[in-house]
């Protein structure tokens, strides 16, 4: 059977542990990661690519000091998406009776930068018609030089009971930036 001593704590013993937390928590927090200046220091392993991230700035033999802050280089701040649409018409012709083909030539569409702006990306969207057209190109434009669009390419094929086919608008879209 076992017995219970009470514990008895001095209010000086008390005060002195929490002393001691306290600044044993604020001697971490001045060597945390980042450090003060908000830089972040790791070593790169130069035989196996390891990365470690480190206090300090100390790595060891065969490894490669690299450092970098959390902040980073502000990007653009006027940043505007511009769109288009590639606007696919259907011809359609009879296969049995009751079944029609309809195809929609490969057709481009352009959304353009306006003014000074660039085009840093783009690309397109799903239409609203529910159709799947197949897209064989998406780029910025022109191809050679400074961006100042995006162009995608697209194409679509289809079948039904009717002999004609309602046009799909395929979105287009660039994202552009001024200088």
């Amino acid at each position: 059977m076992s017995r219970r001593v009470p514990l008895r704590l001095s209010s000086s013993a008390v005060i002195g542990a929490g002393i001691a937390l306290v600044a044993g928590g604020a001697g971490f927090a001045l060597a945390g990661i980042p450090d003060s200046k908000g830089v972040i220091h790791a070593c790169y392993s130069k035989t196996d690519g390891a990365l470690r991230v480190v206090k300090g700035s100390k790595c060891q033999s065969g490894e490669k000091k690299l450092k970098w802050n959390q902040q980073g280089r502000p990007g653009a701040t006027n940043v505007k998406v511009r769109s288009a649409n590639v606007r696919l018409k259907y011809s359609c012709f009879q296969i049995t009776p009751s079944n029609y083909s309809c195809t929609a030539p490969a057709t481009a569409g352009t959304a353009h930068c306006i003014g000074a702006e660039r085009a840093t990306g783009g690309g397109y969207g799903k239409p609203k018609d529910g159709s799947t057209p197949t897209v064989t190109e998406s780029k910025p434009s022109p191809a050679p030089g400074t961006p100042t669009a995006w162009t995608v390419t697209a194409s679509a094929f289809t079948s039904g009971p009717t002999p004609t086919h309602p046009d799909t608008l395929v979105p287009v879209y660039a994202v552009c930036a001024a200088p």
